[in-house]
């Protein structure tokens, strides 16, 4: 756009001058892009809890940083954990990822921590009616948004339990609507934080955002007692830190033996009684000493072999062994004083059971044809005799 001065003379205004100069349209389009281009950022609403997206200016938001961010329950206070990089490529935001409402300031971390002390008042007094109406609930933990009249409630119960005239006593004291949440043993954990007998916080209440399944094998695998006080944690299951060195210890365990398999080595058979995973030995108790030996695992190619196959050389020293055990028999024999020798009885060949039952069938006919011969023979008349009158009968 033209202006005339006061002697008439045409000038360009700043906006046509800066159409026209290069340096001064970059630098624009620079500001424009830093202030106007949206990031995802993952933020969370307490520590170890799950990371939630939302979207804010580039440039702006760095780790560590406290913004205020609109959820289910209003407006919270949450801590930036993950900010791209600035020279990262622009990717578009995903439709359900919102924006931050404002980076906090002074005041909001005021408000959130006001919240969190009224949210702990609500707590004993949610525990003290659970306790009154005896409800066989325990209440663990209570979390406000930043206006204070909405929240959520987690709580601990073994049964279904009815808990609607203790939820509205106290949010009709309070002024405030909560949502009540069933809680688990290990997020009651979480919830409550606190130090494990390793002497370091509760990894659940720390960093780690995930529980992991762990099992009984997992303390097989690494040879730990099995007593529960020991590998159990704070909320009663099995601890988490298990699952950390499990694979480790599976891949160091590699090609070593199993506990109680039988094995061959130079100084005589054996069995593996014990494993040393970190430190790669092999415990073997032997059959004909009572020394046990430790073989290290990089030896167990050439000093262990296992029983399914034994090398020739203790093949050989087996056999040497038992013809001296029987040549050691023989020489006790011969010494031993003379007896008259006495003619062992043959052994009687006892028949099969269904061999006896053909014989007493066998038995059985030829005596029944022997009482036929004899019936006979009797009921035959002399020669000399005439026969007698009396036929049989018609």
């Amino acid at each position: 756009m033209n202006h005339l001065t006061d002697d008439g003379a045409p000038t360009q205004s700043s906006s046509d001058s800066s159409q026209d100069d290069p340096a001064c349209s970059n630098e624009a389009t620079e500001t424009e892009t830093t202030t106007d281009e949206q990031v995802v950022i993952g933020i969370r609403t307490r520590e170890a809890s799950r990371i939630y997206h939302f979207s804010a200016p580039r440039g702006q938001v760095y780790p560590g940083d406290y913004v205020v961010v609109n959820r289910a329950r209003g407006d919270q206070l949450a801590r930036v954990v993950t900010v791209p990089d600035d020279d990262a490529p622009a990717n578009p935001i995903p439709q359900d990822v919102r924006p931050i409402v404002r980076l906090a300031d002074s005041d909001d971390r005021e408000r959130a921590a006001e919240q969190s002390e009224r949210a702990d008042s609500i707590l004993q007094e949610m525990r003290t009616a659970a306790v009154r109406e005896d409800l066989g609930l325990y209440p663990v933990a209570i979390e406000l948004n930043l206006s204070g009249d909405r929240g959520t409630a987690w709580f601990q119960a073994p049964d279904h339990v009815d808990f609607r005239s203790m939820l509205d006593e106290v949010q009709d004291r309070y002024d405030v609507r909560l949502h009540m949440q069933q809680a688990n043993q290990r997020e009651r954990a979480r919830l409550v934080d606190g130090y494990d007998i390793c002497g370091l916080r509760l990894c659940c209440s720390s960093w780690m955002t995930d529980f992991p399944h762990v099992g009984i094998r997992v303390a097989k695998d690494q040879d730990l007692s099995l007593n529960p006080d020991s590998i159990s944690g704070v909320c009663g299951r099995l601890l988490c830190c298990l699952t950390f060195e499990h694979d480790v210890y599976r891949e160091m365990r590699g090609t070593l033996p199993r506990v109680g398999k039988r094995v061959s080595t130079p100084a005589g058979m054996g069995k593996v009684i014990k494993l040393n995973v970190l430190q790669q030995k092999v415990t073997i108790a032997l059959d004909d000493h009572p020394q046990r030996v430790d073989v290290p695992a990089d030896e167990i190619g050439l000093a262990v072999r296992t029983e399914d196959a034994p090398n020739q050389a203790l093949v050989e020293a087996e056999q040497d062994r038992q013809e001296a055990d029987k040549r050691a028999a023989a020489l006790r024999e011969a010494a031993a004083p003379s007896e008259p020798a006495v003619m062992p009885a043959a052994p009687s060949e006892k028949p099969s059971r269904r061999r006896r039952r053909r014989s007493r069938k066998a038995q059985s006919e030829r005596q029944q044809d022997q009482d036929g011969r004899e019936q006979r023979s009797v009921a035959q008349p002399d020669s000399g005799e005439p026969e007698s009158s009396d036929g049989p009968a018609k």
